[in-house]
């Protein structure tokens, strides 16, 4: 039978991901890391030499959930209901992987920033492609021009909700409360175009 154990090169990237989330990848040493996984640093260093390795597998899988995020399922309609999911699904996926909305990360691992560049480029489109279909659908009221704002804004109040909380607020720990919050801060860029809103609906999807 095989065995369907994760390896131990899955067990230091689904550890890095969560220490990383809830500190950010400075913060964290390589024996935290090792200490949290159950193995030597020099075994963390066999399949890592270095911490900026961890970042790039990191983001190989970050950029595929982007990627999965962006695009719209099979059983999108007309109906408002499954393109609200979409969005917080997409908002969701951002939270999950809020390690990489740190600036600090990519002076850490400088050879990820072309690479975030390009997959932001792609997921943008995707989602700009989304929205147009909401405008066709009759479910958004907006032309060109504003459907590009919307997709920015989206993407920067999704980025950087929790630097805000974080210096604004002076939240240290990002709760799932704070999650809903952040994205009812999305939601409301959407309302003024919105021909049928149910907000109650649309910040529980989030959480």
């Amino acid at each position: 039978m095989p065995d369907s154990r994760p390896s131990t090169r899955d067990r230091i990237l689904d550890t890095c991901r969560m220490l990383f989330n809830e500190r950010g990848p400075a913060e964290v040493t390589t024996a935290e890391i090792a200490s949290a996984v159950g193995i030597s640093e020099g075994n963390l260093h066999y399949h890592f030499r270095r911490k900026e390795l961890i970042l790039v597998a990191l983001f190989d899988q970050f950029e595929a959930a982007n990627d999965r995020a962006g695009q719209p399922g099979a059983a999108m309609t007309s109906h408002p209901e499954p393109h609200r999911q979409y969005l917080s699904g997409w908002f969701n996926m951002m939270w999950e992987w809020r390690l990489f909305y740190a600036a600090g990360v990519y002076r850490m691992a400088p050879m990820l920033k072309p690479r975030l560049t390009r997959m932001t480029d792609r997921v943008q489109a995707q989602v700009g492609r989304v929205l147009n279909g909401l405008v066709q659908d009759g479910l958004l009221t907006a032309d060109p021009v504003e459907i590009d704002r919307l997709v920015v804004n989206a993407w920067i109040v999704a980025s950087y909700w929790i630097d805000y909380l974080h210096l604004r607020q002076g939240v240290q720990t990002i709760t799932r409360d704070d999650l809903r919050w952040g994205y009812a801060q999305v939601e409301a860029l959407f309302t003024p175009y919105a021909r049928t809103v149910n907000r109650s609906v649309m910040i529980r999807k989030a959480g």
